[in-house]
Order: structure tokens, then C-alpha cells, then sequence
């Protein structure tokens, strides 16, 4: 972990996998759409965390902004999900 990049593309990619693992735990929160969200987890982490094409900064900085956001957007649907099952 030399930078912050490296801890923001393990945290995606622990994202993802939680993400992977709701369908087994609990099942009826599960949306299709998630399976977007775990896509773009993974590859949003595995290039901040192995640098592919990314050595800029600026593209750095929107993977950690997109980062941010999507983890914020996956935290409140599932909370919103579980609060209100339908």
C-alpha cells in the first residue's frame, strides 16, 4: 500500500466482494442492478490498484471520485432495502 490509491482499490474491491457474497447471506435484498455495481467495483479497483492505464492524476482522481460515490449509492440502497422489503 505505497499511496492512497492502493487503499481505495482494495476497499472496491472488498466492496465487490461483499456485494458478491448478499445473495448468499440475504437473499431477497439483491437486485440485478447490483450486479453492475460489483462489475464496476472491479474494475475501478483493479486499475487503482494496479495502475493500468491510470498514471495520471486527474483520471486517478475521478476513479476516486466515481469510487466515493458508488460505495455512498451501494450503502443506501441496501439500507434503504432492508428497511423497507418489498
Amino acid at each position: 500500500m505505497n499511496n492512497s490509491t492502493n487503499l481505495i482499490g482494495n476497499t472496491l474491491i472488498v466492496a465487490a466482494l461483499s456485494l458478491c457474497v448478499t445473495p448468499l447471506l440475504r437473499p431477497k435484498i439483491f437486485k440485478r442492478q447490483d450486479i453492475l455495481l460489483i462489475i464496476a467495483f472491479f474494475i475501478s479497483g483493479l486499475n487503482l490498484l494496479f495502475k493500468g492505464k491510470y498514471l495520471d492524476e486527474l483520471p486517478q482522481f475521478s476513479l476516486i471520485l466515481l469510487a466515493a460515490t458508488s460505495i455512498f449509492y451501494t450503502v443506501e440502497s441496501i439500507r434503504l432495502r432492508i428497511k423497507n422489503p418489498q
